[in-house]
């Protein structure tokens, strides 16, 4: 059994893991492709902010230019491939006035032509009209007003640069960042770098039902696995009680069965039966035993009766302070014990109760039945009835040898028999208290118990009425 529990245990394990495992790696991608969403999103803003700010300085420039370009071809063969570079010559003249320049540039020869002729355009609106930061980061400001940026300038690179119109992911996966580049004169290689900070909160919103999704999965996986060892742990102690309780039933069985058979094979002689004062006293002690015999059988089913949920209570109205009476009146007190019983009622008479009798009576008779049990030679018991309020409490009080305060919550469990006994021989299956638990509970009500190890022990039952 122990091993197949850990087998069990084991899989159910591994499998949750590797069912979180699946979970966490697909809210990883989710996350990593609403990232890369978020960034092309932002990275189109930073576009249309250079749009704009281009757009700005070509509508004020005042000057116009006249441009002659002369081309030249150049192989270059590198350790890798080889490549067509284009040496670009620009005559400038200005139209408002005479000046006149010639400007020199090697360009990827593979480059289309209208970009080209955008990268010119370029230049020459940044030749008369020169890119301001401040004027790029208003309009970055307006567009994307939540997102942190700074802006750096843009590395040289190398004369065969490209008009770039990509962004690049930097940071970490806690951390993202993305950096877009804006080049307003990409002829002659100038331009900047806006790095932006990818903040959680829209990330996170975006992914709020992948994310309760995932998470709910996950916790209900969780719950299921931790229900399931719980249960198995139960079933687990349910097997050791019902061991537990065969092995009591056995032990405690076997005395009265032995001392009967005993009682038989004497009553079976002629000769001893001619006693008939022995005969009587064995007669006597015979049927001492069928009762405890016929206890034990009872408080079994008794508590059989108690965890069904099947077997309703039997309520009625009833006189407590007469059925406690008959209790004590007919309650087997043990040779060699000196036993003092006593009953306090406030008020007295009682008025009549409203609980099953039946199980009332169980309970006084199983309380009564422990306060002379664990007690020494001398008892003094003393069974307080009294109405409070709308409730009725009863209590048990005892001097017996009390129990430790360590073991006060475990004592109403089933099977469990304190550690402070005097004699480990004092019969009994650890189910009276149980018992009382159970059925007083059931009436709605509360079990309690005061006192401590060598002080006596005072059971306080409380029912609604």
């Amino acid at each position: 059994m122990e091993k197949r529990i850990r087998i069990v245990w084991a899989l159910s394990l591994v499998s949750a893991l590797l069912v979180i495992g699946v979970q966490g790696y697909w809210l990883y991608n989710q996350y990593r492709y609403v990232v890369d969403a978020f960034s092309e999103e932002l990275a189109q803003k930073v576009r249309l902010a250079g749009d704009k700010e281009y757009a700005l300085r070509e509508a004020s420039g005042n000057a116009s230019y006249r441009y002659i370009i002369t081309k030249k071809m150049e192989a270059e063969k590198t350790d890798t491939l080889d490549s067509q570079r284009q040496q670009i010559f620009f005559m400038l003249n200005r139209i408002n006035g005479g000046e006149s320049s010639v400007l020199n540039f090697t360009w990827d020869g593979k480059l289309p032509e209208d970009s080209l002729q955008a990268g010119i355009r370029r230049m020459f609106v940044n030749l008369d009209n020169p890119f301001r930061r401040e004027r790029l980061d208003s309009i970055l400001t307006t567009l994307i007003p939540d997102i942190a940026y700074t802006i750096q300038d843009y590395p040289a690179a190398d004369t065969t640069f490209r008009i770039a119109s990509s962004w690049e992911k930097t940071g970490d996966l806690l951390h993202p960042q993305i950096r877009v580049p804006y080049l307003y004169n990409p002829l002659e290689q100038k331009g900047v770098w806006i790095n932006l900070e990818i903040p959680p909160q829209p990330i996170f919103r975006r992914m709020a039902v992948q994310l309760a999704l995932g998470c709910g999965l996950i916790l209900l996986l969780t719950g299921c696995l931790v229900f399931q060892i719980k249960t198995i742990l139960r079933q687990k102690k349910l097997g050791e009680l019902r061991e537990s309780f065969v092995n009591t039933m056995i032990h405690e069985l076997k005395r009265p069965v032995q001392t009967l058979k005993t009682f038989v094979s004497f009553l079976g002689n002629k000769e001893m039966r001619s006693d008939e004062a022995v005969t009587g006293q064995v007669v006597h002690d015979a049927m001492f035993e069928l009762d405890n015999l016929s206890a034990y059988l009872n408080k079994l089913k008794d508590m059989l009766r108690a965890d069904s949920e099947t077997t309703p209570l039997h309520i009625t109205f009833f006189d407590l302070q007469e059925l406690t009476e008959k209790v004590i009146r007919l309650t087997l007190l043990p040779a060699g014990k000196k036993v003092t019983l006593s009953a306090v009622y406030e008020p007295e008479p009682l008025p009549p109760v409203e609980a099953d009798p039946v199980h009332l009576a169980n309970i006084l008779d199983n309380l009564i039945e422990n306060a002379v049990k664990y007690s020494g030679s001398e008892v003094a018991i003393e069974v307080r009835v009294c109405r409070s309020g709308r409730d009725f409490q009863l209590t048990v009080a005892d001097n017996g040898i009390g129990i430790l305060p360590n073991e006060r919550e475990k004592v109403f469990d089933k099977f469990f028999r304190g550690s402070n006994l005097p004699d480990k021989q004092i019969p009994g299956l650890g189910l009276g208290l149980s018992y009382v638990k159970l059925i007083t509970e059931a009436h709605g009500g509360a079990v309690s118990l005061s006192g401590g190890s060598g002080r006596g022990t005072s059971i306080h039952l409380s029912f609604p009425q």
